[in-house]
């Protein structure tokens, strides 16, 4: 058995797509359609500007991204079956943009992976039964601000909204974490020291 996926890069879509009749994009949809299964990933929130606590954050992904509504439906025109929405921009319009683009999402039927109410939410995979099997997805961001990391929720509090966020730290050896402190020391910063 064959099973054939396309995955696409970033989406950033504001406007209707499926009016155009370029043969070279038309090509590039065919693919989608094509496809067992088309992926892409999602770097924008759906909403029109109005709903509850839709707010330009104080701090963006690099702009604000936005699409309106209709974007769902061009998603699916496209062929596109799954997306996965762990991004920087994924709380450009704090946590009422994001509510906004999981109900646009879910409403339209399109399983989306890498955000959720929670920490736990966030990691979920997405899944999509196909004919010729299942498909999960799941979608992590390593850069982002801080404050758009979900959180874990606990028995006497919620979860922070959020994104799934890729954790890393870095491990050196002696003689660089040395230089590193003296140039934090010039810099008038410090250094802290663990394990």
């Amino acid at each position: 058995m064959v099973f054939t996926l396309a995955i696409t890069g970033d989406s950033i879509i504001n406007r209707r797509v499926s009016v155009f009749r370029d043969e070279n994009f038309l090509s590039l949809v065919k693919i989608l359609r094509d496809a067992d299964v088309a992926i892409t990933h999602f770097e924008t929130l759906i909403h029109d500007y109005e709903g509850p606590e839709i707010y330009p954050a104080a701090e963006a992904g690099g702009t604000w991204m936005r699409s309106p509504r209709f974007v769902v439906e061009e998603l699916k025109w496209m062929g596109i079956d799954m997306v996965s929405c762990a991004s920087n921009y994924s709380l450009d319009y704090s946590y009422g943009g994001l509510f906004s683009t999981m109900k646009a999402l879910a409403d339209g039927g399109i399983p989306y992976a890498g955000v959720g109410r929670n920490l736990a939410e966030a990691r979920e995979p997405a899944y999509l039964e196909t004919e010729k099997g299942r498909v999960a997805l799941i979608s992590i961001c390593s850069t982002l601000p801080r404050w758009a990391a979900a959180s874990d929720a606990r028995s006497d509090v919620k979860g922070r909204p959020g994104v799934n966020p890729l954790r890393y730290h870095f491990v050196v050896d002696t003689k660089t974490i040395s230089i590193v402190e003296e140039i934090a020391s010039k810099m008038g910063l410090h250094i802290i020291r663990r394990g």
